[in-house]
């Protein structure tokens, strides 16, 4: 990862990237973290402050930094901001259930797709959000 162009980021939009942020979006790097397992990489960098954690995620939720996931009543947080596979607002996930992978997909012909549904012809859509729960095919 390229903290660098996190910063240059996190300036351009007038955002504050202070260390635990800094070090939340590094340990978040290519992975679906649960809060417990960002705590524990959090925890190895020397940052241990629950409540900070909370407050970081929180900020970094709502500037589409980091996205929340629900898969299997569980909640994820996956860096959203410049992710080649997917944006803040529109991505898919899935859940491959026999090995507890979560993977992505970029499919701009999916979104296409579903907002030319009549169904959203008067509406505005904010975000498409897809999960997939799946197995491996048994050969």
């Amino acid at each position: 990862m390229d903290i660098k162009h996190y910063r240059k980021k996190f300036k351009e939009n007038n955002l504050r990237l202070t260390k635990s942020r800094e070090a939340m979006i590094e340990v978040l790097d290519n992975q679906h973290l649960t809060f417990k397992d960002i705590q524990r990489g959090l925890a190895k960098k020397g940052f241990y402050n629950v409540s900070t954690i909370y407050n970081n995620l929180d900020f970094l939720i709502k500037n589409k930094i980091v996205v929340e996931l629900y898969i299997n009543d569980t909640k994820f947080y996956d860096l959203a901001m410049d992710n080649p596979m997917h944006s803040a607002d529109s991505h898919i996930h899935i859940m491959i259930k026999d090995t507890n992978e979560i993977t992505e997909i970029n499919s701009p012909e999916i979104f296409e797709y579903i907002q030319k549904h009549p169904f959203f012809k008067d509406l505005d859509l904010e975000s498409i959000r897809i999960t997939i729960s799946a197995q491996r095919k048994k050969k």
